[in-house]
């Protein structure tokens, strides 16, 4: 089966920190890379979300070019998603990409052309003094639902509700403070509410995450808004209709054709034809990562915008999202300099070691908290005191290759096929279904416990038998322990996963292989240097600063 995999486009008004990564960045590619451990194909589709209006609203704080930052940025993002070893073929740049721009713009036309966009005039918030239409980043009020008194134009990021602007509670410019006034204004309109039951109907087919589950049925309780898909604005990509030459398409309306575009950039990269776009995704079971405040638009208004453009194409299989991830009990802040920035922390430890920390905590269900004590935790006292530790004496106890399992002792044999329930558990926090990086990371560290118990258990036999067969037959079951351990931590932490394969004498990249066993006398060795070293002393210093 062929899988499209998408992660939520990286606004580039900033770094990116431990917290975006956590979310759906690292997670995208590790499902991506669990599919083609499974001999499956899957395409990991990523690209900027520059129209954004945080990005010009950030280069005016800072008095740069807006464009300029951009990029800057992007480049930063772009290099940061390489070190990282995501697994995608391009990072796909809007501005940048005649396929976004022609994509995009045949999606809308072609809504409008069908009937399925409304012309209304209604009134917005507008800022007098700046001569300004307020919207997303320029605008700041309460959540007229939860109460957050924080809360940006057209959606909030604690509750993840929509709102209509105009809704919000004492709404304030962001450029100059003052009150936002208001004024008439005559924009496209997407009927969201029209599409309730059929959006029932697909939520009982798609995988949802929990969270996203109580959120949908809350907001289809409510009655859906209708959705402006125009905002008056000189930042994004122009409207394709007579009339509206002074509003550009709302960005979060553009996301979803802005994932057709990414398809078509992927193909193109791979040498395909990018046109064939529609046909691959229809093909494909198509999953998509996202925080938990983009959960409204994924999981309600763009599989509307999707049944309004064409009624062919293929929903979402599955929208799986995560919930904020803190530092030292606190949000990452930008603003406050709060954050543990990913290519400062990437420029110190492997990226392996920080993709085991990100999928080891995430945080799926619940907030969960980053502090350097929790990761040298992680790092120094596990992958190191206790993967490096067995590994390192494992491969000093095998020597040039694999031993005969043929006799293996009863516990022996029971150790090897316990092996299998594991593997089962693992395999099954990598599908759409039950996916959880945290419990395959625990999984991981559970094969890693058994096993190191399992050689503690033959130290005795070890002793006064060595070089006896059961002995090397058990030190064949280790080796098996080995491979498998390389097969399961492939998808969080590739080049760990790769090296361990490799120096257990398979060859080719890391797949399944049916879980089978090392053959008696396979070349085994070692590789240069460890797979896990321990943390600088100064390493907390080193990062921040």
């Amino acid at each position: 089966m062929r899988h499209i995999v998408s992660g939520s486009p990286p606004t580039p008004n900033g770094d990116l920190h431990l917290g975006h990564l956590s979310g759906p960045y690292a997670t995208a590619d590790i499902y991506a890379r669990a599919r083609r451990l499974a001999g499956e194909e899957a395409m990991y589709i990523i690209g900027s979300d520059v129209n954004q209006s945080y990005v010009p609203f950030k280069a005016a704080e800072l008095g740069v070019d807006a464009v300029a930052m951009a990029k800057e940025f992007d480049d930063e993002i772009s290099h940061l998603f390489t070190a990282m070893n995501f697994s995608h073929d391009v990072y796909v740049r809007p501005g940048d990409s005649e396929l976004h721009r022609q994509i995009v713009g045949e999606f809308f036309l072609t809504l409008y052309r069908d009937g399925r966009l409304e012309t209304r005039s209604e009134e917005c918030l507008y800022c007098e003094r700046c001569v300004r239409y307020l919207s997303d980043a320029h605008v700041t009020g309460t959540c007229p639902y939860c109460g957050n008194d924080d809360c940006d134009g057209n959606l909030c990021e604690v509750c993840a509700r929509p709102n209509a602007v105009v809704d919000l509670v004492e709404p304030r410019c962001n450029r100059c403070g003052g009150p936002a006034g208001r004024r008439e204004f005559t924009r496209l309109v997407f009927p969201l509410s029209a599409y309730a039951d059929r959006l029932r109907d697909y939520h009982r087919e798609a995988v949802f995450s929990p969270q996203l589950e109580a959120l949908c049925v809350d907001l289809l309780a409510r009655g859906l808004p209708d959705i402006p898909v125009t905002h008056p604005s000189d930042w994004g990509v122009p409207v394709p209709v007579e009339g509206f030459d002074d509003q550009r398409i709302f960005v979060w309306a553009e996301m979803l054709p802005g994932y057709f575009a990414e398809v078509a950039e992927t193909l193109a990269a791979r040498g395909e034809d990018p046109q064939n776009w529609r046909a691959v995704w229809n093909a494909s079971q198509v999953v998509q990562f996202f925080g938990w405040d983009n959960g409204y638009f994924h999981t309600l208004l763009y599989p509307a915008l999707m049944m309004a453009y064409d009624s062919a194409l293929r929903a979402p299989h599955a929208l799986l999202t995560n919930e904020f991830y803190l530092l030292d009990n606190d949000k990452f802040s930008t603003s406050r300099s709060h954050a543990v920035w990913g290519g400062a922390l990437i420029a110190q430890v492997p990226a392996d070691v920080v993709r085991f920390v990100l999928a080891h905590d995430r945080p799926q269900f619940e907030r969960t908290n980053f502090t350097f004590g929790r990761f040298r935790e992680l790092v120094d006292g596990e992958l190191v005191s206790r993967w490096q530790a067995w590994l390192g004496d494992l491969f000093h106890r095998l020597g040039d290759t694999v031993p005969d399992l043929a006799y293996a002792t009863p516990s022996q044999r029971r150790f090897v096929t316990g092996l299998t329930t594991l593997a089962a558990d693992c395999l099954g926090a990598y599908t759409a279904e039950q996916f959880s990086p945290p419990r395959a990371a625990r999984t991981l560290r559970e094969l890693v416990t058994r096993v190191r118990e399992f050689s503690a258990g033959g130290g005795r036999a070890a002793l006064t038998r060595p070089g006896s067969p059961e002995v090397l037959a058990g030190i064949a079951a280790e080796a098996q322990a080995a491979k498998l351990l390389a097969q399961l931590a492939f998808p969080i932490m590739p080049e760990f996963a790769g090296r361990l394969w490799s120096a257990l004498g398979c060859d080719g990249p890391v797949r399944l292989d049916d879980l089978a066993l090392l053959p008696e006398g396979t070349p085994v060795g070692a590789p240069e240097g460890a797979f896990f070293e321990p943390l600088p002393a100064d390493l907390e210093q080193r990062v921040c600063g």
